[in-house]
């Protein structure tokens, strides 16, 4: 378990903050991903949800980094036949599963999907911010963190 200084469970920001020589530049980058014009933050958010479903982590469903509808939320687990959640949207999170179990078997047309509705540039950031996301909630399962909130600078 990641501790502070004075015992308390740790948060993502602060492991962060412990390692100066790279947790700027994490920090940014994954701040970097909520602003992006070629995937919208809110479908970001909805596969790093996903992601924390899939993997089993309480504390990262429960962080919001994207305020969603409160349906989304709670038929996440449900999104394929749910008319809730956009083709797009639908795509990402159909290749989200697919990054969970193994990066490497993501079919061109599960690609090609993403693609249709963001281009190649959205599917890059989408698979990159997949990679941060699953390396995050992985992490914070194993070091046993209180919050997955990474602080600002």
């Amino acid at each position: 378990m990641a501790e502070t200084a004075s015992g308390h469970k740790a948060s993502y920001g602060e492991v962060v903050e412990a390692l100066p020589e790279i947790g700027r530049q994490f920090a940014a980058l994954y701040r970097s991903f909520w602003s992006l014009e070629s995937v919208p933050a809110e479908t970001l958010e909805l596969c790093r949800l996903r992601l924390a479903q899939l993997l089993g982590s309480d504390v990262a469903w429960r962080f919001e980094e994207v305020s969603l509808a409160s349906r989304q939320r709670d038929e996440l687990s449900r999104w394929p036949d749910n008319d809730g959640f956009s083709p797009a949207q639908k795509a990402c999170l159909e290749l989200t599963e697919m990054h969970a179990m193994d990066a490497r078997s993501i079919t061109d047309a599960q690609a090609d999907a993403v693609k249709l509705h963001f281009g190649e540039v959205g599917f890059v950031a989408l698979v990159q911010a997949l990679g941060v996301f699953d390396a995050m909630i992985r992490l914070g399962l194993i070091w046993d963190l209180s919050s997955m909130k990474v602080d600002q600078p």
